[in-house]
């Protein structure tokens, strides 16, 4: 993880990105949109990790937490990777336009849906979110009375910033359940990468301690989503059913059944076994496909929302998680290179 390779090839794919910007903003601001959901969930899926280790304590967590400090430390990365999308919010959002171009049923959240409100709103989230990185990484503070009421203010941020990041891409899409379903989402994909840290390093009880928390995720994730789906099927609004058809159209229809069989089906099936709970090679190989299908997840997720890109794919989308990548696993690395220095 820490080979020069990583960030050289990082570095080869962020220049290939800033050449894209030039030839074309929009299609880049979408592919880094994208790439930035993705490792996003690195560190949010950590920060939850740690704040449940604190509020209950366990020998899990104790021979975990270096790993989920390493992931949680790369909470400034995500802030950083998002300016650019502050930029481009025109090119992002289609609820920017016009009041006067906009459906009615738009024009009525407009309050909400606004560019001064939704950047004082991603504010208010990296400030939260920073400040329990650096309360429960830097200072070490995991303790109930800081645990607790971080793991409220994480669940209550995310659910906005999901709402802002995700929802309102078409705006005139609306569900209750959304934020809760990308809350599990991020954090089982957050756990996988810690899983596939862990596995070599920690004991089968360890193992099988970690795998039960990210079952239980993992599950929670399928009844949001199957929760989500049959409220918008059954209620038949026109508003609400688009957003389900742009993801069965044309190829994203089977990428959406991929996603949902590498992400939830394959280590659900791996994670019934205890043995392979105890395995740190089916653990790791469990992992590594939740986490591919939680790349094509968030392709699903956001790229159907812009007309454009339901039939088509561009060169920049995979230079974008490239480059993102190799930043969030360089630091990753150094973060567990000095812990290591620390212990021995």
């Amino acid at each position: 993880m820490t080979r020069p390779l990583v960030p050289i090839i990082g570095l080869v794919a962020l220049a290939i990105c800033v050449i894209g910007a030039f030839y074309d903003w929009t299609a880049f601001l979408r592919s880094w949109l994208v790439a930035s959901l993705t490792w996003g969930a690195l560190p949010l899926g950590a920060i939850a990790v740690l704040m449940t280790f604190g509020m209950t304590g366990g020998a899990w967590g104790q021979a975990s937490q270096t790993v989920w400090r390493a992931l949680a430390g790369t909470m400034p990365l995500f802030a950083l990777a998002m300016l650019p999308l502050l930029l481009g919010t025109d090119e992002l959002f289609s609820w920017t336009r016009p009041a006067s171009e906009l459906p009615e049923v738009v024009r009525r959240k407009l309050l909400y849906l606004n560019e001064p409100f939704l950047l004082v709103r991603w504010a208010i989230y990296f400030a939260v979110w920073l400040g329990l990185a650096w309360l429960i990484v830097y200072k070490a503070r995991l303790s109930r009375s800081v645990a607790a009421p971080g793991l409220i203010l994480w669940v209550f941020t995310l659910t906005f910033f999901s709402t802002d990041w995700y929802m309102s891409l078409e705006p005139e899409f609306y569900s209750d359940v959304f934020g809760l379903e990308r809350i599990c989402a991020m954090t089982a994909s957050g756990m996988a990468v810690g899983m596939w840290i862990l596995a070599p390093h920690v004991t089968p009880s360890i193992r099988k301690d970690i795998a039960n928390i990210w079952l239980a995720v993992l599950l929670s994730w399928a009844f949001m989503g199957f929760s989500q789906l049959i409220i918008v099927w059954s209620g038949n609004i026109p508003d609400e059913i688009v957003w389900y058809i742009h993801r069965t159209e044309g190829a994203w229809h089977w990428i959406g059944r991929a996603s949902f069989v590498l992400f939830m089906l394959v280590p659900f099936a791996i994670l019934l076994s205890t043995a392979a709970k105890q395995s740190r090679t089916w653990l790791r190989i469990a992992a590594g496909i939740c986490l591919i299908g939680y790349v094509l997840q968030t392709h699903w997720m956001v790229l159907p929302a812009f007309e454009e890109w339901r039939s088509v794919q561009t060169w920049l989308d995979p230079s974008a998680l490239v480059a993102l990548g190799g930043g969030f696993l360089w630091l990753i690395g150094r973060s567990l290179q000095r812990q290591e220095k620390r212990n021995e």
